[in-house]
């Protein structure tokens, strides 16, 4: 649902008097605008268009999945007099847990927010 919230591409104006939301972009430049920023209701607002849900969203949403159905860490974190009880427990549920984790994990890892380059973070003089 997540995935497709994002494919939607919806756009949202940033004036709270507007809030206009389209998928469609205008190809309007304004000023210093970028192209596919302007309002398409524009002049009479002078509001940019916005991605409802961004690649960042997206990111933290699949990895907020992935951290939810780590049933390993949960495991780990818990004290030892109550593991027992609670893998007992998992073991129930495990078989429908992990496909899910394994899936959100796929598609988290596929995303490039995942890659940092580190010719970006260093600076050469």
């Amino acid at each position: 649902m997540f995935v497709l919230m994002y494919y939607k591409g919806l756009l949202t104006c940033d004036d709270e008097t507007c809030k206009h939301t389209t998928r469609s972009i205008s190809l309007r430049l304004v000023g210093d605008s970028e192209r596919g920023t302007v309002c398409p209701n524009y002049p009479r607002c002078n509001g940019r268009l916005l991605r409802k849900y961004t690649e960042a969203d997206l990111y933290k949403q699949l990895s907020y999945f992935c951290h939810v159905f780590d049933t390993v860490s949960c495991i780990e974190k818990m004290e030892a007099k109550s593991r027992i009880t609670i893998e007992k427990e998992l073991i129930k549920i495990r078989p429908m847990i992990d496909p899910a984790a394994s899936t959100a994990q796929k598609i988290r890892d596929r995303c490039a927010f995942g890659w940092v380059r580190l010719e970006d973070l260093v600076i050469s003089v």
